[in-house]
């Protein structure tokens, strides 16, 4: 990715954490000029993804999803500290469920380090990235190939899935600031991901640190299903909140914090 698609890709994520933003608070949080961001806006505008007024900026609340490429390289160091440590609770010889998000994908060179897998995902990246690189058993999920994401959803997703039983499977969420529970943002997707859940010995939930600042549209499981989150090191007061309802590992990729799940106070 550019430095001109990462900035764009900054300047999104605070509008979509804000009702509104000037140019002139988006260029002194990112330390470019105004016109930078003036030319920035003008992009985001044309693809859809924001609105603009008089000398401010507000993101469409309608979501557009980025395509995989680009997303897959924001919060990049983030993001491979939390999956390797998921694929950290992989095991030899297990049916492994992997999901489409870019958070697991930027640590599937780890999968290396395994023997005799079974990778079940809807995902067409880690097909991809496995099948060139690993001698693992692959089980791709068919289906309707949705949006930008490189991934199969819907009817015939769901009735794959529900005939294959996981030793574990990781998934991700497009947001965690309710802490209720995990999901995504389009309703085509809740369907097969209810499927993984229910037919997993273990569920392993990851999260860069960045989704404790969205919500998810739709809700496709609750942290209770959760048998471990795994994230960035996260402030003291949402660790409290998240580890009333799941077991919490935070990682950086040199050292992590386990966090066991704390009982609720009556």
């Amino acid at each position: 990715m550019s430095k001109k698609e990462d900035r764009q890709n900054q300047i999104y994520d605070l509008l979509t954490n804000n009702e509104k933003l000037s140019v002139s608070e988006l260029a002194q949080q990112l330390a470019v000029t105004p016109e930078t961001i003036r030319t920035d806006l003008d992009a985001l505008e044309r693809n859809g993804l924001i609105t603009r007024g008089h000398g401010y900026a507000r993101a469409v609340r309608n979501f557009v999803e980025l395509p995989f490429d680009q997303r897959r390289t924001a919060h990049l160091e983030d993001k491979k500290a939390v999956a390797w440590r998921a694929i950290a609770e992989i095991e030899d010889g297990m049916t492994v469920f992997l999901d489409a998000g870019t958070t697991l994908f930027s640590g599937l060179d780890l999968l290396q380090s395994k023997k005799d897998l079974t990778i079940v995902t809807n995902s067409l990246a880690v097909v991809e990235m496995v099948r060139r690189h690993l001698n693992f058993r692959i089980l791709l999920v068919g289906g309707e190939l949705f949006g930008t994401g490189k991934r199969c959803v819907g009817y015939f997703a769901e009735q794959m899935i529900e005939h294959i039983h996981f030793n574990l499977a990781i998934l991700g969420t497009d947001g965690l600031k309710d802490m209720e529970g995990f999901g995504v943002w389009f309703p085509e997707e809740i369907g097969w991901e209810r499927k993984v859940v229910e037919n997993a010995d273990r569920i392993v939930l990851i999260a860069d640190a960045s989704k404790f600042e969205h919500h998810n549209m739709y809700r496709s499981g609750s942290l209770d299903e959760v048998d471990l989150l795994i994230t960035n090191f996260i402030e003291d007061q949402v660790r409290d909140k998240v580890t009333e309802k799941v077991r919490l590992i935070e990682t950086d990729g040199q050292k992590e914090r386990d966090t066991r799940k704390r009982k609720r106070k009556i």
